[in-house]
């Protein structure tokens, strides 16, 4: 009898112990990521990279100003805007894209938060180039691809 009281004593306090470190696990855990900024790479009709050939800006909805994007050469041209990071946090952000001063279309960009036991992440949810998803356009390199006509 005496065994089957000390077996039940420790079975009780291996699962106290189990649901108190359950219950802390994330205590001193800070996890968030901010939402992701799309990069992109813009071909013209004939299929030329033409990111760093030409002049890309975007407006907001309701918003004269005109956010110039930073393009770098990785393995190709690459253009993104901090704006589409710092105008709103989640929801869904409507952008017109210029070259020059021709607007060429709309990008809508939706985020979201996800979380997952400590962390809360933000994931793109929404990616529109003129009503059409471009989420299934990024390449190896995380770069979305806008086609234009």
């Amino acid at each position: 009898m005496k065994f089957f009281a000390y077996t039940l004593v420790l079975l009780s306090g291996i699962a106290v112990f189990s649901s108190c470190n359950h219950l802390f696990k994330c205590e001193g855990y800070a996890c968030v990521s901010p939402p992701p900024i799309p990069r992109f790479s813009i071909f013209n009709a004939s299929g030329k990279n033409i990111t760093d050939s030409t002049s890309f800006y975007i407006r907001s909805a309701g918003d004269d100003t005109k956010y110039k994007g930073t393009v770098v050469g990785t393995p190709t041209a690459v253009i993104y805007w901090d704006i589409m990071f710092t105008k709103a946090g989640n929801g869904i952000k409507d952008f017109e894209l210029f070259i020059n001063d021709t607007k060429i279309g709309n990008i809508v960009y939706e985020t979201l938060v996800v979380k997952s036991e400590c962390c809360s992440n933000s994931v793109i949810n929404t990616l529109n180039f003129n009503g059409n998803s471009i989420l299934a356009s990024q390449n190896q390199y995380g770069v979305y691809e806008l086609k234009l006509k």
